[in-house]
């Protein structure tokens, strides 16, 4: 399969981003690494964004000027977003142009093309023959494609509701759920009004601001409850995080850094059993999960796993879990979000 990159360097169409910030950043960095980016003309976004700033020294334009000065051109989608009215956008961008959605990874440097994929092809097949239903090898192979082309009609294919996803896990009565990236407690919410077997919650989250959140809509919540401001990991000790705005997890950033308490699965839990771990630990999912081998191997607690933030993840948390418990099923589900973020992985 010819993949984006490749189309990019044989296409004599202009390109056009659609976005700014760090996807565009490393989208821009691609296309120079690999002499291309003489044939980007041009950087669009909303109506909002463009009062005459630059991005990386482009114009930032509206759509309707770049279209009405390219014409025939390549769209780049430079950010993720799982909003009706961008998808709406997407679909009108699809029908005018010749469009694609860049995997580039939210985090690390790894671009998912063919030498990536080729050079561990043994691993995915490895992780496709593991996967315990239809859906999940069509959803498999279709991000496959879609990491490979850029072409979001592939993550159509297989995304599924949140509600359809989550009606693989099955909770007992007086069941503990562990929530890694606890963020301001929005999954807490979702799935104890999902499972009334829940009894306690243990709620990780490494950001002081969405901690602080997290504590006052989880107040009210009655059942037993542990909130931890930590970075979940493979050590305890410390660990180096961004200290801006809105970030979640560990740092790749320069600029302001603060070092918070770091903790494992294991050290929470000292023994203790855990029915349900959600992980969104933004990249840092294959540590928590070397963090908890204990827990994993001892209790087998349903595990839903993010599979998104680097490129390694479709095959790397698999195979890592399936080295700690071979006793799993394993079904992958995606939501509907371009590019193919909101990915997981569980472990039932």
């Amino acid at each position: 399969m010819t993949d984006l990159w490749m189309r990019i360097r044989e296409t004599d169409k202009p390109i056009a981003l659609y976005g700014t910030g760090n996807g565009a950043d490393k989208i821009l960095d691609k296309l120079i690494s690999d002499g291309t980016i003489n044939k980007v003309k041009g950087v669009f976004a909303s109506s909002g964004f463009v009062r005459n700033k630059t991005f990386r020294g482009y114009q930032i334009e509206s759509y309707e000027d770049v279209k009405s000065r390219l014409g025939d051109m390549i769209v780049l989608m430079c950010f993720g977003s799982s909003r009706p009215e961008v998808l709406d956008n997407v679909e009108r961008l699809r029908r005018e142009n010749e469009f694609y959605a860049p995997d580039v990874p939210v985090y690390g440097n790894t671009i998912f093309d063919s030498s990536f994929y080729l050079s561990n092809k043994d691993k995915f097949d490895e992780v496709h023959n593991m996967l315990s239903d239809e859906l999940s090898v069509r959803t498999f192979d279709n991000l496959i494609k879609f990491k490979l082309t850029g072409d979001v009609k592939y993550v159509y294919d297989c995304a599924v509701s949140s509600d359809e996803a989550d009606s693989l896990i099955k909770l007992r009565d007086d069941s503990c759920f562990l929530d890694l990236g606890a963020y301001n407690g929005d999954t807490i919410d979702r799935y104890t009004s999902m499972f009334s077997g829940i009894s306690s919650v243990i709620g990780v989250e490494p950001d002081s601001r969405n901690y602080k959140k997290l504590t006052i809509n989880t107040d009210n919540l009655n059942l037993k409850k542990t909130l931890i401001n930590a970075v979940i990991g493979d050590k305890v000790g410390t660990t180096v995080i961004s200290n801006k705005k809105g970030g979640r997890g560990v740092s790749e950033v320069s600029g302001g850094t603060i070092e918070i308490p770091s903790v494992t699965i294991d050290s929470i839990l000292s023994g203790s059993n855990v029915d349900f771990i959600k992980f969104d630990v933004e990249g840092n999912e294959a540590k928590a999960i070397l963090g908890g081998k204990d827990t994993i191997s001892d209790f087998r607690p349903q595990m839903l796993v993010s599979a998104y933030h680097r490129s390694e993840d479709l095959f790397e948390l698999p195979l890592l879990v399936n080295s700690i418990n071979s006793s799993y099923k394993i079904y992958l589900r995606q939501l509907p979000h371009v590019p193919a973020w909101d990915t997981a992985f569980y472990f039932i």
